[in-house]
């Protein structure tokens, strides 16, 4: 074999191995891809993406301490926005319950339900009720709606967001969802490690790689 034909027979070597470590590492980022966007499509959000901060806001849990969303920077946080009315909420409260059972010891999560209710006892005798604790996860009380209207603009519930450890606001759920299930804990576990899935969902219209593959797996 003459010398230009050993570079050519290098040459395409070369370029062989590099299409398939391209094709390989191609393939990983979409395995990855898809491994971030599965619990997303799952769930549902009506909101996500974006750049908006979580407005910040303190309250006093029904327990007595103080919640300061700016303290929580380095946590992944699920606010629940409910009221005792409710019954989609209640549907959801079993399943809060065990989700906060799950992250209770990681110091990497934090979830508060705020209700708009007046009456402690009567918020505490639905958690009973639906949860078999009075005290399933941290609990305030937002009567006049200043932080869940004024500031987040709920006004039908539940609501759920989750927000991530920089104070960005990854998701909105509207309506219950099954919070006791693998995907809602892959989803935070997922926004935690910053793996959040390329999309945006801006009036129930998605955009983006993840739209796509939502698209896949809703056929």
């Amino acid at each position: 074999m003459n010398r230009n034909a050993m570079r050519l027979v290098q040459v395409l070597f070369i370029a062989g191995a590099a299409a398939l470590a391209y094709s390989f590492v191609a393939s990983a980022r979409d395995g990855e891809l898809r491994k971030s966007c599965t619990s997303v499509c799952a769930m549902a959000p009506a909101y996500a993406g974006g750049d908006r901060m979580a407005p910040d806001f303190e309250l006093a849990t029904v327990g007595g301490a103080r919640f300061r969303l700016a303290d929580q920077r380095g946590k992944t946080v699920v606010l629940v926005f409910w009221n005792t009315a409710c019954d989609a909420c209640k549907k959801q409260m079993p399943g809060l319950r065990q989700l906060a059972a799950v992250f209770r010891h990681d110091p990497r999560f934090e979830m508060l339900a705020i209700a708009v209710d007046e009456s402690e006892a009567e918020v505490k005798a639905v958690l009973e009720q639906h949860t078999g604790v009075t005290d399933p996860f941290a609990v305030a009380l937002d009567p006049e709606s200043e932080i869940v209207l004024g500031r987040y603009g709920t006004k039908l519930f539940p609501e759920t967001w989750v927000i991530d450890p920089g104070g960005v606001i990854r998701m909105r759920f509207d309506g219950p969802r099954d919070w006791s299930g693998s995907m809602a804990m892959d989803l935070l576990r997922n926004v935690s490690r910053g793996a959040t899935c390329p999309m945006t969902v801006e009036s129930m219209v998605a955009r983006g790689p993840g739209a796509q593959i939502c698209h896949e797996a809703a056929r």
